[in-house]
C-alpha cells in the first residue's frame, strides 16, 4: 500500500492511499473510496479507459492536465509518496498526516504566529509566507496542539514543504 500527497496547480493538496492488486486499485482519500480497474488504452494518444466503482471513464493526460470524460479538468503539480508503516490501516495513515501544515507556495516565512505547545483551532492563522511582495496566511487544517514548528522566520520554503505539525 502506498500513501501519496497530490498537489494541484491551484495549491490544493489531497492525501490518498493506493492498494494495487493485479489490474485493480483501491484508492482512498479523506472523504471517498474508489475501486479502479484499468481497461486499456483509449482511441487517442495519452487516453486511458478505467472502470471506477463499476462505471467506465475516459482519462486523457496532457502536460500534467487530467481530463476526465472530456469534462472535468485539473492539473497535477506533483505527486509525493509518503512513508507508511506496515500493518497500519489507511485511516490511521491519513489521520497521522492530517496535522501536517504544508506550504501552498514557494516563498519566505515572514511571521510565525504560534509556538510549540500552543492549542490551536481549525482555521486559526499559524504563520505567513511572502512571495512576490504578497503575504499568504497559512491556517491550521485541524484543531489540536502545535507539536513542532519546522521553519524559522526569514527561512525560504518551497511549495509542499511541511511547516508545522499539529497533534
Amino acid at each position: 500500500m502506498k500513501l501519496m500527497r497530490i498537489y494541484s496547480e491551484t495549491g490544493d493538496t489531497y492525501l490518498m492511499s493506493f492498494d494495487t492488486q493485479g489490474n485493480n486499485d483501491k484508492v482512498k482519500s479523506e472523504t471517498n473510496e474508489f475501486d479502479i480497474e484499468f481497461l486499456g488504452k483509449g482511441t487517442r494518444e495519452n487516453e486511458y479507459i478505467f472502470k471506477v466503482n463499476g462505471e467506465p471513464h475516459s482519462v486523457f493526460l496532457d502536460n500534467g492536465y487530467v481530463l476526465v470524460d472530456n469534462a472535468s479538468v485539473f492539473k497535477v503539480e506533483r505527486i509525493v509518496e509518503l512513508p507508511s508503516k506496515e500493518g497500519q490501516s489507511v485511516e490511521e495513515m491519513i489521520r497521522g498526516r492530517e496535522g501536517e501544515v504544508i506550504s501552498p507556495l514557494q516563498g519566505r516565512v515572514v511571521m510565525i504566529r504560534v509556538k510549540e505547545g500552543d492549542a490551536v483551532n481549525k482555521g486559526q492563522p499559524l504563520l505567513s509566507v511572502e512571495a512576490m511582495k504578497s503575504e499568504t496566511v497559512i491556517s491550521a487544517p485541524v484543531a489540536g496542539v502545535v507539536d513542532k514548528i519546522l521553519v524559522k522566520q526569514g527561512q525560504g520554503v518551497k511549495k509542499g514543504d511541511t511547516l508545522v505539525l499539529i497533534k
